[in-house]
């Protein structure tokens, strides 16, 4: 059975929550407490309680989120009802399969949902993070935008608010019947030392093993081309085109990557040449083709190639945003972009960057997400020339040899409905 991210503890703990007074025991999230679960998390997202109404729309969709790590239930000394869910894992949006970003988030009851109980249950939670055999040393939690009492408590608690993610999610708001768009923070605090010692190799090819195995069990993960049934994204609009770039000068095909075992090994052998280059991503993403695939699969990619010598110039992919709570017609996208290295600082960044956001629209984007190693100057500066704003940070998410942990950049573009080509 697969472990990657897990903490399991031992025996019920029983514990005294300081700040409501409160006796509750604390137990691993067991099978037989899933429905219970689902119902939980259903009804804080009707009384609009951090939950997006379609963040979870069946037990599935909640394993699919513990997948990679840890869920614990709270309940009342002598009560078999569950009042809390604690969840503790591996940060899925930290550019790593070893990270030391954790991710951390608790629901609630309604009864349980005041704010003395909330805040000793993250404390909890904190607790089990620095406990965790990745040795995490710093954590984020998301929040809607409307939760001010837990942005507040947060804050209080040594938490800062260190990105903000447009359209994170609909929840019900006010009226109660009526979904609406919301933003999310992520919210971050350190709660342990830096360790940039990083594992031996064979440890991250064991990882990707055993992540790969979760994936197959539970799911790929960010829903984009396709559904989980299938691992054929669907066409693009307008492909394939041709267009010229300049001021290299070169005329390409803009079209989508086939699925045939040429393009798709060319298309990773970018990525991987990238990684190891350090340019704009990490050998510790991907550390074996299997699992670059199994985060890849499903996402929409494009390659544009010069139409006379067929050459590679550039690759691109899109594919719902890690930062999302949407499950069902998510228009937040990550996006990807990467140029070869032989016509890097030609000028190219530019309309590559403006082919990337046209397709962004055709495919039901408003807001394209980039995130960019801090270190990574020229990438930042093409992207914030193109129209990108700085939406925040995510701390310790990004491994190099170079620098060892960095943040990365979090940069934002709310698209119109107008195609420039």
């Amino acid at each position: 059975m697969s472990i990657y991210g897990k903490l399991v503890i031992d025996v019920p703990v029983t514990a005294g929550l300081k700040r409501s007074g409160e006796t509750v025991v604390v137990d691993n999230l067991e099978e037989k407490d899933f429905t219970e679960t689902f119902l939980l998390l259903e009804t804080a997202a009707k009384r609009g309680d951090n939950v997006g109404v379609d963040e979870y729309r069946n037990v599935g969709d909640f394993l699919e989120s513990i997948r990679f790590g840890s869920a614990f239930k709270v309940r009342k000394l002598h009560s078999e009802v569950i009042d809390a869910v604690i969840t503790v894992g591996p940060c899925i949006a930290a550019r790593s399969i070893r990270p030391c970003l954790a991710s951390l988030q608790v629901f609630t009851s309604e009864g349980f949902s005041r704010e003395s109980i909330w805040r000793d249950c993250m404390e909890m939670a904190i607790g089990y993070a620095r406990q965790h055999p990745f040795g995490f040393s710093a954590c984020v939690t998301d929040v809607f935008g409307h939760c001010l009492e837990r942005i507040i408590a947060l804050r209080t608690d040594g938490f800062v608010i260190s990105a903000s993610v447009p359209r994170a999610g609909k929840i019900v708001y006010r009226d109660g019947k009526s979904p609406i768009h919301m933003h999310s923070y992520v919210m971050y605090k350190e709660i342990g030392q830096v360790d940039n010692k990083r594992p031996c190799w064979s440890e991250f090819i064991r990882l990707s093993t055993e992540i790969c195995n979760i994936m197959d069990e539970v799911g790929h993960g960010r829903d984009a081309g396709h559904t989980h049934e299938s691992t054929t994204p669907s066409l693009i609009p307008r492909l394939p085109f041709e267009c010229s770039l300049s001021p290299a000068p070169l005329t390409v095909v803009v079209r989508q990557v086939r699925a045939l075992p040429d393009d798709l090994d060319r298309f990773y052998e970018f990525f991987r040449s990238a990684a190891e280059e350090g340019v704009g991503f990490s050998i510790e993403e991907f550390p074996t083709k299997e699992i670059f695939w199994k985060i890849h699969d499903s996402s929409w990619k494009v390659v544009l190639e010069d139409k006379y010598s067929g050459k590679w110039v550039a690759v691109m992919d899109w594919c719902s945003s890690w930062y999302s709570r949407c499950r069902e017609n998510c228009d937040v996208f990550d996006a990807g972009m990467i140029i070869a290295k032989e016509f890097r600082n030609s000028g190219l960044g530019t309309p590559v960057f403006e082919i990337s956001k046209t397709i962004a629209k055709d495919l039901g984007c408003r807001v394209l997400y980039s995130d960019i190693p801090v270190h990574h100057i020229t990438s930042i500066a093409v992207i914030v020339k193109n129209g990108n704003s700085f939406s925040g940070s995510l701390p310790r998410a990004f491994y190099s040899p170079a620098y060892g942990w960095s943040d990365v950049l979090l940069l934002t573009m709310t698209l119109d409905s107008v195609s420039k080509i």
